[in-house]
C-alpha cells in the first residue's frame, strides 16, 4: 500500500490485479440524489458558498463564515444539495445555527475550530461521496422569522500535498418550503472524542454509550430518527449506533460493517425509530491500524481518527442539547450539564479566579517554578493539589487534555505548574517501590532486580536529557 498521498488500508492502484481481492469492502459508486420534494412550484433554494478563496499550504485546514437565511416569512428547509468547487481539496461542510442574528462573527472566510460560542446548534453536514440530504416528509429545520436566521458553515479543506497553487468556492444550496411541515427536525451527534488506535492492528474497537442517565438530561419526551450518518476517518471499517432498551438492544439505527470514509451511507429510516427518555445510545466503531507505524489518536485532520454518529431528529423541542458524548470515560453530557459532576465543576475549575480554585493557583505559584528546576517543596504542593477531584481519574485527564489546547490566560501556567516536578517525582517514586520491595522481602529476584533498575535508569536519563 502507498503510504504517500494514498488513502491509508487501500492498496492501490484499486483495481489492479493485485489491488482487487484486498479492496472487496471498498465501494467506489458515487451516491445519487432523489428528493421529489424541491420539485414542488413552491419550494426556493439559496446557494451559501465562499467568495473563491485560497486554501493555506497546510494538510489540515478548518474556515468559516456566516450567512443570513431568509427572515421575510417561516419556512422550513427539506433538502440540502452540496456545492463542490475543488474536489482536491474538500473533505466536509458543517452547517451550524446561531443564536443571534445580530453577531457578525466571521463575515469572510476565517480560521476557525467546530462551530462557536454563537452558532453551535449542528444544523446539517456534507462529506466526500454524498449527493446530498432530503428531509423525511414529516418534518424540516426551521429558519427564518420563528427560526434559524443565520448560519455558520465551516469547510475542512485537506491539502496533504500542501501545495499554495489551490482555492475553492465551495458550499450548499438549500431548499425550503413556506408550506410548513408537521414537525421540526435537527441533528443529533453521539460518539467517542477520546481514541488512542495501537499500530499494526488487523482489527481495534472503540465505543462510547449516550447513556441513560444521559438520555433523561437531555430529552423532555421521545424523539424519532429518520436518517443517520456514520463519520470515521481512513482507517475506519466498521460502525454501528445501537437503541438500548432495559438493558436489551431493540434496533440499530446504523450497522455499517463495510465503512469506506470516501462514501458515505446516509441511511433513511422509515417508519422513523423513536429514542425515549432512559434508552442509551450506543457507538461502536472499528478501524484497522495494519499499515500504521505510530499511534492514531482522535482529531480533526484525515491522519487522525474520529469515531461520531449523526442522527436527524424531530421533534426539536424534546431535544435540550444537540450532542450526547464521551471521552474516554466521561460522560460530556454529564460534565458540562450537570451542577457538581464526577464531583468537579468544570466550569468554576476553569476560571482560575473563582474563589474555589485560585487558592490552587496560589499555592503552586508560590512554591513552584515552572520551566525550570524543581523544588523539594514544589512536590508535596502537587501531591496536595491533584488530590482535587477536577485532577482525578479520567476528569483530570480531561482538564489537562484541555488545558493543552489553550494558549491564553492563567491556564496553561497553571498546567506548567502543576507538571514542573513530574519527572523528579516519578523518580522518587520509582526509588520508594525499590526500597520497599528490599525491606519487605529481604532479597529480589535478579529478574525483578533487573527490571527496578532498568526503569529507575530510564527516569534518570529523561532528567539528565
Amino acid at each position: 500500500t502507498n503510504q504517500g498521498l494514498s488513502h491509508p488500508g487501500v492498496c492501490e492502484p484499486h483495481d489492479s490485479d493485485l489491488c482487487k481481492p484486498k479492496n472487496t469492502w471498498l465501494n467506489c459508486e458515487l451516491e445519487s440524489f432523489k428528493c421529489d420534494a424541491i420539485k414542488s412550484p413552491e419550494v426556493k433554494n439559496l446557494t451559501i458558498r465562499f467568495p473563491n478563496t485560497s486554501v493555506p499550504n497546510f494538510e489540515t485546514n478548518y474556515f468559516c463564515m456566516t450567512f443570513d437565511l431568509p427572515t421575510d416569512g417561516d419556512y422550513h428547509v427539506i433538502a440540502m444539495t452540496p456545492v463542490i468547487d475543488n474536489v482536491n481539496v474538500m473533505h466536509h461542510i458543517l452547517l451550524f445555527g446561531c443564536d443571534s442574528d445580530k453577531q457578525g462573527e466571521a463575515s469572510g472566510p476565517t480560521a476557525c475550530e467546530m462551530g462557536s460560542v454563537q452558532c453551535n446548534t449542528l444544523f446539517g453536514a456534507w462529506t466526500v461521496g454524498s449527493a446530498g440530504q432530503c428531509l423525511y416528509h414529516e418534518a424540516g429545520i426551521r429558519i427564518g422569522q420563528k427560526g434559524i436566521k443565520r448560519v455558520l458553515m465551516q469547510v475542512h479543506w485537506n491539502n496533504p500535498e500542501m501545495r499554495d497553487d489551490y482555492s475553492d468556492s465551495s458550499g450548499m444550496t438549500l431548499h425550503y418550503t413556506p408550506k410548513l411541515r408537521p414537525n421540526s427536525a435537527v441533528m443529533l451527534m453521539v460518539g467517542q472524542w477520546y481514541l488512542e488506535i495501537p499500530p499494526g492492528r488487523e482489527r481495534h474497537a472503540e465505543s462510547a454509550v449516550c447513556s441513560k442517565e444521559d438520555t433523561h438530561r437531555l430529552l423532555t419526551g421521545p424523539i424519532k430518527i429518520v436518517r443517520a450518518l456514520n463519520h470515521m476517518h481512513y482507517l475506519g471499517r466498521e460502525e454501528s449506533l445501537e437503541i438500548i432498551r432495559n438493558e436489551k438492544r431493540i434496533a440499530y439505527v446504523t450497522n455499517e460493517t463495510t465503512y469506506s470514509y470516501d462514501r458515505p451511507k446516509f441511511v433513511t429510516i422509515s417508519p422513523p425509530l423513536e429514542i425515549q427518555p432512559g434508552d442509551e445510545i450506543k457507538t461502536t466503531c472499528v478501524f484497522k491500524s495494519k499499515n500504521k507505524k505510530k499511534t492514531t489518536f482522535s482529531g480533526r485532520g484525515t491522519s487522525d481518527e474520529m469515531c461520531l454518529g449523526f442522527m436527524v431528529v424531530f421533534p426539536a423541542e424534546n431535544l435540550l442539547s444537540r450532542t450526547c458524548a464521551t471521552w474516554r470515560s466521561l460522560s460530556l453530557t454529564k460534565l458540562y450539564r450537570d451542577l457538581n459532576p464526577y464531583g468537579c465543576n468544570i466550569t468554576n475549575f476553569f476560571n482560575l479566579s473563582h474563589p474555589d480554585t485560585r487558592p490552587l493557583l496560589e499555592k503552586l505559584e508560590n512554591n513552584c517554578k515552572p520551566f525550570s528546576i524543581c523544588l523539594e517543596e514544589c512536590k508535596e504542593v502537587v501531591k496536595e493539589v491533584r488530590k482535587h477531584p477536577c485532577l482525578s481519574g479520567d476528569v483530570g485527564k480531561y482538564i489537562v487534555h484541555r488545558a493543552a489546547q489553550m494558549f491564553n490566560g492563567d491556564f496553561p501556567r497553571f498546567l506548567s505548574l502543576l507538571q514542573s516536578c513530574d519527572v523528579e517525582m516519578l523518580k522518587d517514586k520509582q526509588v520508594q517501590r525499590l526500597t520497599n520491595n528490599n525491606e519487605s522481602s529481604g532479597s529480589v529476584s535478579p529478574r525483578r532486580h533487573l527490571e527496578l533498575i532498568v526503569s529507575f535508569l530510564c527516569v534518570t536519563l529523561i532528567l539528565l536529557i
